[in-house]
């Protein structure tokens, strides 16, 4: 479990492709301490398993599922990624809680300067509502308006840019989406209850 608080931004030093997924090596520094083999830590929003690591870097594997629902089959030595380690007990949620099973990917189809970095996504989900959560490349964010039904627009404080990824999107960049899991649980029950 994690809240979309990104702690550092790492960068992919290693790509290696098997039959079986894909294996990475990404650098970073302080997401390291206090880390274990086999800790979960969220790669721009998905839950990965640490296999093993180094003082600036660990490897993690990714099977085939995780490279076919993230954006991970593009990742890159010198693609820079959102760092998140799980959430512990007892710790205060700053952001909201993250699964880290990133469903799909959302492209960027507007990024625009102002007052704000205002930023349009094309990812159709029921579970995309407006002043709801969403997570983004381990981002967690409040969904500003749903433009269509397909279309959604979100706000990023200098904060989040400054401390993330954020700035290297553009349009046609895909990322990680995690929809809220509790408003797609409860829809679940609801479902379920009327059979």
């Amino acid at each position: 479990m994690f809240t979309g608080l990104v702690e550092e931004v790492g960068v992919i030093l290693e790509r290696e492709n098997l039959s079986s997924g894909a294996r990475f090596v990404i650098g970073c520094s302080h997401i390291l301490d206090g880390v274990r083999r086999g800790d979960s830590i969220a790669v721009s929003g998905a839950c990965q398993t640490v296999e093993k690591f180094t003082p600036d870097s660990f490897t993690i594997f990714s099977i085939p599922e995780t490279l076919s629902v993230t954006n991970f089959e593009s990742l890159a030595p010198g693609t820079r990624v959102n760092l998140e380690r799980a959430l512990q007990l007892g710790a205060r949620i700053g952001g909201h809680l993250v699964q880290g099973h990133v469903e799909g990917t959302a492209e960027v189809t507007d990024v625009r300067h102002g007052r704000a970095l205002d930023i349009s996504l094309r990812y159709e989900s029921a579970y995309i509502i407006p002043k709801g959560s969403v997570t983004l490349d381990g981002i967690s964010l409040t969904v500003m308006e749903k433009i269509s039904a397909d279309t959604f627009r979100v706000q990023i404080i200098p904060e989040t840019e400054a401390n993330t990824n954020i700035g290297d999107w553009k349009v046609g960049t895909r990322v990680n989406i995690e929809v809220d899991y509790i408003i797609k649980s409860l829809d679940y029950v609801r479902l379920n209850q009327a059979r």
